[in-house]
């Protein structure tokens, strides 16, 4: 690889690292605090079981899924299922968000909330939820406009899971998310550029509906 081959991959490798963390934690201290004009997030550590989705992709309902926006209303998306691992621990969740409801607490007997963590290993399904490294590997990917396909990503975050069941002894959950909704619940254009942890680095997975947020930082 030549030296400005190298200046592009590490130029792509911090605007996807920047990605994700603008995904969950521009907006630390983890607080209810505003997002912009009109716009209100109310981001809490959780502790105890959750779905971590971030290496997920997912599958489109036909059904349309209601969740809260950043300006205190509801709107609608397609609706898209996601399978996703059970974690133990503490997560960050936007309890004014997806459809959470102000609270931690499982939203009902046998369900969980999707929230987030860092880790850099994440079962999945594209290596049979293997649950050790190397096969639960989840660099992050970036997924850039010229794709077409920023519509395409899936919006897990604080939305609500449910079907536990095991696959490869990894226990995991179903979670009803939103096609192509951003944090804030604004519908993104095609244009846009997302990251995501699904895939393990394969560009083809931007396709796949996996799990991810719009970002305003310009495509390679």
């Amino acid at each position: 690889m030549s030296k400005s081959q190298r200046a592009v991959s590490d130029n792509r490798r911090s605007k996807v690292v920047f990605g994700l963390a603008a995904m969950f934690f521009v907006f630390a201290p983890p607080t209810a605090r505003a997002g912009g004009p009109g716009e209100i997030f109310d981001f809490q550590i959780c502790n105890g079981y959750f779905a971590l989705c971030a290496a997920s992709t997912c599958t489109p309902t036909g059904n349309q899924i209601t969740f809260r926006t950043a300006a205190g209303s509801t709107a609608m998306a397609q609706e898209a299922d996601c399978t996703c691992p059970v974690i133990l621990g503490s997560s960050i969740a936007n309890l004014a968000g997806g459809n959470m409801q102000g609270s931690c607490m499982p939203p009902g007997p046998g369900q969980l909330w999707s929230s987030y963590q860092v880790r850099p290993d994440i079962p999945q399904a594209v290596t049979n939820w293997v649950p050790t490294l190397p096969e639960a590997a989840a660099q992050p990917l970036f997924c850039p406009s010229s794709l077409n396909l920023g519509n395409q990503f899936t919006q897990c975050f604080s939305f609500s899971c449910d079907s536990e069941t095991y696959i490869n002894n990894v226990p995991v959950v179903t979670c009803h998310c939103a096609i192509g909704a951003t944090l804030a619940g604004l519908p993104a254009p095609p244009q846009s550029s997302f990251p995501t942890q699904a895939g393990q680095g394969d560009e083809a997975i931007c396709a796949d509906l996996p799990i991810g947020n719009v970002i305003q930082i310009p495509s390679p």
